[in-house]
């Protein structure tokens, strides 16, 4: 069994993230249980992993459940089922793995570094830990606001009679100067 060191940055203003140690041969239920762990998100909530490219494109699904929008005829790859190992194609392998899809957690997941496990560690670990994570619950104010509740109209109209004149200059004229033809 590899050992994949994995970069993962939660998309906040905290801009924190954590490295974690995963085994090739462990599943991505491990690998997503360990990143709820590592920023400190204690609920259990829906979640996915998504096989990425360098560009952080989504490609195939892992879930953590089946929501019954695989293409017809094709079971999903469930996160329980699925080791890590089976999706690295690339020595910087990304990910994307969603967390919690009323509050929209994303984190970006890149491979930093392979190697042979060490017999005195559990795996999956946290070998690196930067920033502090925004807290689980920390989203829910955005939920709470009416998004039709009507504020205060606001100015658009940034044209003044004085204006009109500059306007006429940065033209050469104004539009009674025109010709016959544009009337």
């Amino acid at each position: 069994m590899l050992i994949y060191r994995f970069r993962v940055l939660i998309d906040d203003e905290s801009e924190a993230f954590r490295d974690i140690e995963v085994g090739s041969g462990q599943t991505f239920l491990e690998f997503h249980q360990a990143i709820k762990e590592a920023f400190g998100f204690t609920g259990d909530e829906m979640a996915c992993f998504y096989v990425s490219d360098a560009d952080w494109s989504k490609g195939t699904e892992v879930p953590l459940a089946d929501m019954g929008f695989a293409e017809e005829g094709k079971m999903p790859l469930m996160m329980h089922e699925v080791e890590v190992g089976d999706h690295i194609r690339d020595a910087d392998q990304r990910f994307v793995y969603a967390y919690d899809f009323l509050h929209m957690w994303m984190f970006l997941v890149e491979r930093i570094a392979t190697g042979d496990p060490d017999p005195a560690l559990t795996y999956p670990r946290v070998s690196m830990s930067v920033g502090k994570a925004p807290d689980q619950n920390s989203r829910k104010d955005l939920l709470d606001e009416d998004p039709f509740v009507e504020s205060e109209p606001e100015d658009h109209d940034h044209y003044s009679e004085d204006e009109g004149d500059d306007e006429d200059d940065m033209y050469g004229g104004s539009v009674d100067d025109l010709g016959e033809e544009y009337i």
